[in-house]
């Protein structure tokens, strides 16, 4: 039935690629003609692959109503986000490398087909059929082979852990490829349920661990846990309740909370993080939903949390600006970063007649320099002021200000972007160095070049390994890479500027007792020079003993004197037994 429902929906909803199948038997009777709106919105670029992608240039749909006589309107968002758009102009700059080096693919030329997902379930999932299915010519009755852009044998997305859930769910029958280079649930380990999901992202499991030990070694044993109600959040928790208990650390509270929120939902959560004699809390969740958080912990004065962050927003430069004095001294653990030679270079080449070319970099220019370009394509303009911004007068440069954009100095989901095409682009090395009769599929067949087969693409992706940047790239059984983190400390430079400091790294290929080091010294807390405490009860004084509360977690106590016959010269231990001839308490 899933296979039949997921046919129907690509009949139905968009140009059918059944239909070159049909054509042989039913000659010109069959046409292909596109059902729905024409979608231009995405930066193409044909080549003998075309690899498509999914971004979420926009996030936080704006809900509005539909009465179902009309014609519904396109969705709204209210972020854009520039770091998204640097992910996308990071797997554009990926390709045109590859297509100028002579050591891979030297006879294949790469496309890439790359849509904003919108951050969205069904946005990411009618996009990802669109790259799938490719585009005909415009106009109806068009044969199918006449195409306007190529079909995609594989997708390089989503950002999102349960928006790929949806989108794996959706083209699992089909058997393509998606790599993801920013969801890390662990769920989406599980090869049974997803057989065609690889990553260039670690899995939230070793994340995680990270996370625990790292408050297990500030003794941090009474933590606020939150997070945005989604599978990243619900599945990251789960893990961290459960390996929370190898080190005797108790939640204060676990808390979730909508994607969208609203007024009476962020006033509840802040209430609960003020009322709560935890001081230091692990969110789980990205920076547009942390930005409505920060903004009511301000209202209401909540200013002495020591923040946690989940790799989702460890390095997010873009909540600084508005919340430095709430964030100062967070802690959180940052995927791998490197650096992407003129990488730099090639995002600034970007200009007023550059953007007026193209949807995203149009809209991105605006929002930028708040100004209008004239003749621009950019049509998703937010808020009423902007309506009333100057227009560009084409002097505006990137090197004048500030964005996320053209920001290198942390290159880690899109060094994951990176890798995730050149993990692509090896494995069609590898397909077209193939030798007929030595092949690894029947009769020792090689894959097709001439019609990438997806689940043949597959194959060799599993089984590729290679190095780039100085890095050695391997997946393990599960399509997961084997991961690493720096621990990243948010402090304060003299100017007010974010400085992101690397004060220790967690690397789950080392021993137990070695995974984890940090920096202490070099750490910049949110109050104070040391660090802050978060206990429900604080350590009894020798002679002195642990009296479990009733109804409350382990870590939650009284202290009552030892009794006769008991001793403790130990701080924080509930008793020994003294020996027959000792009677008496340590006062």
């Amino acid at each position: 039935m899933a296979q039949l429902n997921a046919v129907l929906l690509l009949h139905f909803t968009f140009w059918p690629l059944l239909c070159i199948g049909l054509q042989s038997q039913y000659k010109s009777k069959i046409k292909c003609v596109f059902q729905g709106d024409e979608d231009t919105y995405s930066f193409y670029k044909g080549g003998d692959v075309v690899l498509g992608a999914v971004f979420p240039l926009h996030s936080s749909p704006i809900s509005s109503f539909s009465s179902f006589k009309t014609k519904p309107e396109p969705t709204k968002y209210k972020f854009f986000t520039p770091r998204a758009l640097r992910w996308m102009q990071t797997m554009i700059f990926a390709v045109r490398e590859i297509n100028q080096r002579q050591d891979l693919l030297p006879n294949l030329s790469l496309g890439y087909h790359i849509r904003d997902s919108g951050d969205d379930i069904p946005v990411s999932v009618k996009r990802s059929l669109l790259l799938v299915n490719g585009q005909p010519e415009k106009g109806s009755g068009q044969s199918c082979k006449d195409i306007q852009k190529q079909p995609s044998p594989v997708i390089v997305g989503d950002a999102a852990s349960g928006v790929s859930m949806a989108v794996l769910r959706t083209l699992v029958s089909f058997k393509i490829p998606l790599v993801s280079y920013f969801a890390s649930c662990s769920c989406l380990s599980d090869k049974r349920e997803f057989p065609a999901f690889m990553r260039t992202m670690p899995s939230d499991l070793f994340q995680i661990k990270a996370l625990v030990k790292l408050v297990h070694y500030f003794q941090w044993a009474w933590v606020g846990v939150i997070g945005v109600e989604s599978d990243y959040a619900r599945f990251a928790i789960q893990l961290f309740l459960k390996e929370s208990e190898r080190f005797d650390i108790c939640p204060a509270y676990v808390h979730f909370y909508p994607v969208v929120l609203m007024q009476d939902a962020v006033e509840e959560l802040v209430n609960i993080l003020k009322s709560s004699s935890a001081t230091v809390i692990v969110n789980f969740s990205g920076e547009s939903e942390l930005q409505s958080i920060l903004k009511e912990c301000r209202r209401q004065n909540v200013t002495h949390l020591q923040w946690i962050a989940s790799e989702a927003w460890a390095t997010s430069k873009a909540l600084w600006g508005d919340f430095g004095d709430l964030l100062k001294g967070t802690l959180g653990f940052a995927i791998r970063r490197a650096d992407i030679p003129h990488f730099g270079s090639y995002l600034r080449r970007v200009n007023a007649s550059v953007a007026q070319k193209s949807h995203f970099l149009s809209e991105f220019w605006e929002e930028t320099f708040r100004c209008r370009l004239n003749g621009s394509l950019n049509t998703h303009v937010h808020g009423e002021e902007a309506h009333n911004w100057p227009p560009c007068n084409g002097s505006e440069s990137l090197d004048d200000v500030y964005t996320p954009y053209s920001d290198v100095s942390q290159l880690r989901v899109s060094y994951n972007v990176y890798k995730a095409v050149y993990l692509i682009a090896h494995a069609l090395h590898d397909m077209s160095t193939c030798e007929p009769g030595k092949g690894p599929f029947q009769n020792g067949a090689c894959g097709s070049l001439s019609q990438i087969l997806p689940w043949q693409l597959l194959y060799y992706m599993k089984r590729t390994h290679f190095t780039t940047l100085g890095e050695e790239v391997r997946f393990d059984d599960n399509g997961d890479p084997i991961a690493s983190y720096d621990l990243m400390n948010w402090q304060r430079e003299s100017d007010g500027s974010l400085q992101l400091v690397r004060v220790g790294f967690y690397d789950a290929s080392l021993e137990d007792d070695k995974d984890l080091e940090i920096d202490e010294p070099a750490i910049m807390w949110h109050r104070g020079e040391k660090a802050p405490e978060s206990l429900c009860s604080k350590s009894c004084l020798p002679g002195s003993r642990k009296a479990r509360q009733k109804g409350k977690p382990v870590c939650c106590f009284d202290c009552i004197p030892c009794a006769e016959g008991e001793i403790s010269n130990q701080t924080g231990v509930n008793f020994l037994k003294a020996p027959h001839f000792l009677f008496f308490r340590f006062k």
